[in-house]
């Protein structure tokens, strides 16, 4: 075989695939712009065989914050802005009230904690990614997975993070030692023309919450109104 024939063979030959890098996701994810989603939160303890679900919306912008509208099981707005600032907006939620992310010893991520992984997952910030896990890459710039491994572990912490996704991060599943697991699964995903928009919408929010959790309060007030009159009453009567 002469050497045109195999210079030919070449360039006809398909080229081995490429495998992708962090540094390819990075590109992709960089240019992730302002969004509003649904997101879906499944928390599932089997030892005490127990599932926690939470429903709400989230808003996204690059430059500004990370915002979780959590419609149940209690309403309420918290957000994590690009300096790491966790902020609760809905000061007036009632303490024993559950959290869709509660604080407990289930080897699971605390709200912050699933918060601030989840903004920098979006901003495809790799650095301090890389600082607490080993991450593991695979498929193409419309349908992807990123396996976070934790570069510390024990017996009772998170075992890995599977982070799937394409133009937008689509789920992410955290699976602790002992088997407990948290699901977010975010969807509806729509994109906002600009940060000014997502600002607007995301005050909007916060009213909608203030308004839910006042009326809330007022009814409670009026019932306990309703309440009082008639034990005044019978009290008087005893007189």
């Amino acid at each position: 075989m002469n050497r045109l024939t195999c210079g030919l063979l070449l360039m006809v030959m398909p080229l081995g695939a490429q495998a992708v890098t962090p540094e390819d996701w990075q590109t992709w994810l960089d240019d992730t712009p302002a969004f509003h989603s649904r997101v879906e939160q499944s928390r599932w303890l089997p030892e005490a065989e127990i599932r926690v679900h939470a429903d709400g919306e989230i808003l996204f912008t690059p430059m500004q914050s990370l915002a979780w509208h959590w419609t149940t099981p209690q309403p309420r707005i918290v957000t994590l802005d690009v300096a790491g600032r966790f902020v609760e907006l809905t000061p007036d939620v009632p303490e024993l009230s559950a959290t869709p992310l509660d604080e407990t010893e289930d080897g699971l991520p605390e709200e912050r904690q699933a918060a601030q992984l989840l903004l920098h997952l979006l901003q495809g910030d790799l650095a301090p990614l890389r600082k607490q896990y080993h991450l593991l890459l695979d498929g193409e710039r419309e349908d992807w997975q990123l396996i976070l491994l934790p570069r510390e572990r024990s017996e009772d912490a998170l075992r890995k993070i599977a982070v799937e996704g394409g133009r937008f991060i689509e789920s992410l599943r955290f699976v602790a030692s002992g088997g407990n697991e948290l699901t977010m699964t975010l969807g509806d995903i729509q994109t906002l023309v600009d940060a000014q928009g997502a600002q607007r919408l995301q005050e909007s929010l916060a009213a909608e919450t203030d308004a839910s959790a006042k009326a809330d309060t007022e009814s409670t007030a009026t019932t306990e109104a309703s309440v009082s009159p008639g034990k005044t009453a019978t009290d008087g009567d005893q007189g």
